[in-house]
Parts: C-alpha cells; structure tokens; sequence
C-alpha cells in the first residue's frame, strides 16, 4: 500500500499545541504516517457522522468481518493511555507522537504481547478486568508500523472493526483523520435525501405553512438539482438530510460539508475539521431532534439557535437564517462536498409571500414552564424533580405527570443537555432495599437507573425524558458453564466460559477463584458471557476447585462452584 502523505494544506486551521511540542502546523509536508492496517482501507464511519448524543470521532474502518488482523502504530511515539472497559471503546489503545498529535485505537480483540503482559499484571494486582492507565513516556515506546494489537469487537461495537483516532495531544480536541490519511478511493459526490425549509420567527410561514415543509425536487441534465420554487413569509432558515458514500462500500457515512448560499452569498456552513469532546452533545441543536424521534431520520439544521455553542457549525449572516423583502425573488443553494472535493448542489428559487399561514403551529402549554437558562424544580406528592440551568436548548412548557409509583416526564421528542434529578419521597412505609428506580424503555421493558438512597427517598440523575417507576429486585443472577461440565476433564483446553445473567437490575460485579486464587475473566456484555484464558498464571493442579461469584445492582449474589480436574 501507497504511504500515507501528511496534508499540511488542511493543518493551517489547527492551532498551536502546548507543553513544547512541535506545532501540527509546522510539520513538513513530506512526513509520513502509514496506515494502521495491512488491508484496503475501507470505511464503515467517518468523521464528525451524526450519532446519538454525540460525533463519531474518527474513522471506523473495516476489517473483513473479521477479529485478529494486526493493528500498527502510525509513527513513533509511546502509549500513553490504556483502557479496558465493558462499553464504549471497549479495549483502546493511545499513542502520543512527537508533533503534537496523538492516535486512538479502540475496539481491540487483544494487545500486542509486550503490552498485554503489562496489562495482565496490573489486572492481576487490581484484581480487575476494567482499567484506565495513564503512563509516562518512558514505559513503552512504540515505531512506526510495530505491532501494536489486533483488531477485535470489543466495547459498544456491534460488528469487528478498527475504530480509529487522531487528537491534539494534552487536548480534548478530536481531528478528522482524512486530513492526515485522505488515501481513499472516493469519487462518489454525497447523496442528497431530503430538504426542508423551518419558519422561524412566530407568523412565519413555507408555503402557506407555519410547520416545516419538505421541498421535492429533481436532478437537472447538468447533475444538479433544482427544488420547487417555494413562497415565504417571515423568516426562514433550511434543513438537509444527506449522506456520503466512499467508492469501495455502500455504507451511508457522514458528509464533510454543508454550504447554504443566498444569490452566492455564504450565509452558514457545517464542516468537519475538528471538534471538541466537552462541545458534542451540542449535536442535539444542529439537528432536528423531534424529526428523529419521530422518524429515525437525522436533520442538519443550517441556521444557529441561540443555545448552540457548536465549533463546527459556522454562521456568516444572520445565523443563517433567510429573510425576504416585499416582492423579493432570490435563490438559495446548498452544496454537500467530501474531502475529495465531490461536490452536490441544490438550487431553491424563493419569493416572498403576502397571504397569510394555512397551517398553523400548535404550542403546547401546561403548568410546568422551562427557561433554559434557570433551573427548575417541581414538587409532587410523592416525587420531586430538578433541573439544572441549561438542562434543555430552548424554552418550552414541559408535561410531567404522576401516579402513584410512576411518574412521567414529558415525552423523549425533546433532548436534555445535562442531568437532571428524580426523587421518589417515602410513603408511611420506607422502601425496602430491594426496590429501585426504573425507567420504561417500551412496554415491557424496564431498565434500572443508578438508584441512591437518602433519608429514605430515592433518587437517580438521567439525561432522559419519560417514564419512571419503582421497581423490586430481589432475584439473584444465574451463572452457567458454557464449555466444560462439573468434575470433566479440562486437559488442553485454551479457555473456560461461563454466561452470566441478571433479568432485572443487572450485572454490578463477578468474581472468579481457581483453588482460592482470583483468575482474571473478560466480561462481554453483548453476549452475557466470561472467558478464562489459560495461561502460565492459571493455578491449576490435578484437582481444582473454580469458584465463580456474581452480585446483581441490588446486591443479590449468586455462586457457582465446580471441579475440575486435569
């Protein structure tokens, strides 16, 4: 595979790094990094795509459906952090390079055997399979293209992938890759899906509209589209669903950049260079939440509500948002480009309209009223609920109802920022210890949410809107040998396997013991198992005893016991 050239033509925007590092701005256009894979790179995600609360914060590049292909680092430097958790990046590995960037490899099967052996021994002294260490640089330095792990799907992934990153060291800011990497066939332009135009002010209205309106459109001979002309009056603003698709796959990935222009005239644009992690939960003001709820569909917003602090998301007028004069003909454009310059564009011819809205826009009002920027807190009888300031992106009248054990916050149509409290108030009775809060996921499906207990109330912070009720747990987990029966033989067997279970509040901790020693087990949520693998640090003998304990979030305990021998 070709190297991989540095783009220094897309770096300019970067700014300086700290603690005396050479400035990523800086570097010489000839350095080179190499790919962390021996395979095509093909991409499953790329940067800055619309997920749930949050970007994607690198590339997700494919692995041919497959777990074991040898991950290499793309420079010199050394490991600076190593985690392991059951979620999220599940194994990751990150690597500091001398000018001033850092590269983030998660989702591994495994490290590589230097690196695994530091691991295991810290697991062992932990007596835990989760960690998160940060090391100094002289603990293990790493070159260019050395092995570094294996490619796996560990974590939140849902199928084997390598999900890899590019930051700016001792920062919270994540860079696109395909600045450094831009190597991959992609002459496909993204694909537009849908376009709608969002009245603004109150009394504006699309079409004779006051709730957004969906342009059709069609493609013209010189491959650009053409909506229908629409009638506006007040202030507007457009919203776009798109996708981008790289040559060697059909996956809908992320668009770089979206432009809207009035008659040539830049008015907002959306790009994706860089962003910060403490900024992308402001997702949730650059789309169209509701619409998602609703529908599944993410909507990029392409003017700026006042709530939206996005970096990525820049207004050159009006916060992109469209007003016309009286008589006033214009036109409007949108352009989606990916980094290989492909370029789709729109044109939305607009005149300004005198009659008045049709359709009119229903307000919700109840006797709950939310300023976004002051807290809130509503006192029921037998619950109570807070909320910060800036727990929400906008003013609105919020639904709450109440009974008995259950109460119901609003609907989950609208996004919250951060944490809010719920608190259930003892009735003449207190709470037993097996009870907890729960919030209805659908029908019959309860999950249980961190539940605290406080001069008998019980309480729980959430980032979702819906309903919540009290719930009992006093049912222990269900532990199972998976790949061995009591008192069997274990003679060359490479691991041991168990599932475990818990139906209601699920799994807080586990436990195994080989001869009374704690042996380390990997726990994979995603299929309710844990893996033993043999190893020198086994304890084995010709007789042995494993001992495995597991603790649901209410405490019930479970223990399995069984021998076998060799």
């Amino acid at each position: 595979m070709k190297a991989l050239l540095l783009s220094i033509i897309f770096l300019i925007i970067l700014l300086p790094v700290l603690n005396a590092q050479t400035p990523i701005d800086s570097i010489n256009k000839e350095s080179i990094y190499s790919p962390p894979l021996n395979v095509p790179l093909i991409l499953a995600g790329n940067f800055g795509e619309l997920r749930s609360n949050h970007f994607h914060s690198g590339l997700d590049i494919k692995t041919q459906q497959r777990e074991g292909l040898m991950i290499k680092t793309i420079a010199d430097g050394y490991v600076s952090r190593i985690k392991i958790s059951h979620w999220g990046y599940g194994k990751v590995l990150y690597i500091k390079h001398a000018n001033g960037v850092s590269s983030v490899y998660a989702h591994l099967q495994k490290f590589s055997p230097e690196i695994e052996a530091y691991i295991n021994d810290i697991q062992y002294q932990k007596k835990s399979f989760t960690l998160d260490l940060f090391l100094n640089k002289n603990k293990i330095h790493v070159f260019k293209d050395s092995l570094i792990a294996y490619s796996g799907n560990t974590g939140g992934s849902t199928a084997p992938h390598l999900h890899f990153e590019m930051r700016k060291s001792g920062s919270s800011i994540a860079l696109n890759p395909l600045l450094f990497h831009n190597n991959i066939k992609d002459q496909t332009p993204p694909e537009l899906e849908k376009i709608f135009a969002y009245p603004i002010e109150e009394g504006s209205h699309i079409n004779g509209s006051e709730k957004k309106v969906q342009l059709t459109y069609k493609k013209q001979i010189d491959g650009t589209y053409l909506a229908n002309p629409i009638k506006t009056k007040g202030s507007f603003s457009i919203g776009v669903k798109a996708y981008d698709r790289q040559d060697l796959a059909a996956n809908k990935n992320g668009v770089y950049m979206y432009s809207l222009f009035k008659n040539d005239s830049l008015l907002s644009q959306v790009q994706f260079n860089e962003f910060s992690f403490y900024e992308t939960r402001y997702i949730n003001t650059l789309i169209d939440y509701e619409h998602l709820i609703k529908y599944g569909e993410r909507i990029v917003l392409l003017y700026k509500t006042p709530s939206n602090p996005l970096s990525v998301s820049n207004t050159i007028s009006n916060k992109g948002v469209v007003s016309l004069n009286l008589n006033e003909k214009s036109e409007l454009k949108l352009e989606l480009k990916d980094l290989n310059g492909n370029t789709t564009k729109l044109i939305i011819p607009v005149s300004a309209s005198l009659e008045n809205s049709v359709v009119k826009k229903e307000v919700l009002k109840t006797p709950y009223p939310i300023y976004y920027l002051n807290p809130a807190h509503f006192k029921f009888e037998t619950a109570s609920l807070y909320f910060p300031a800036k727990s929400f992106y906008q003013n609105f009248y919020i639904e709450i109802t109440e009974k008995q054990d259950t109460i119901t916050v609003h609907n989950s149509k609208v996004p919250v920022h951060k944490d809010f409290t719920l608190s259930f108030k003892p009735k003449a009775t207190p709470y037993s210890e097996k009870t907890y809060i729960g919030y209805q996921l659908y029908k019959n499906k309860v999950v249980y949410c961190p539940t605290q207990r406080d001069d008998g109330w019980l309480s729980t912070k959430s980032k979702k809107l819906g309903t919540y009720l009290l719930q009992k747990d006093s049912i222990a987990p269900i532990i199972k040998a998976r790949n061995f029966k009591a008192n069997q033989s274990i003679k060359n067997y490479q691991f041991l396997s168990l599932s475990i279970k818990d139906a209601q509040s699920g799994i807080k901790s586990y436990n195994a013991f080989l001869n009374n020693q704690w042996i380390l087990m990997e726990y994979e949520p995603k299929n309710n198992t844990i893996t033993h693998h043999i190893s020198e640090r086994t304890p084995l003998t010709k007789t042995n005893t494993l001992e495995v304990i597991v603790i649901d979030m209410l405490n019930n305990t479970s223990t399995y016991s069984t021998t076998l021998t060799q």
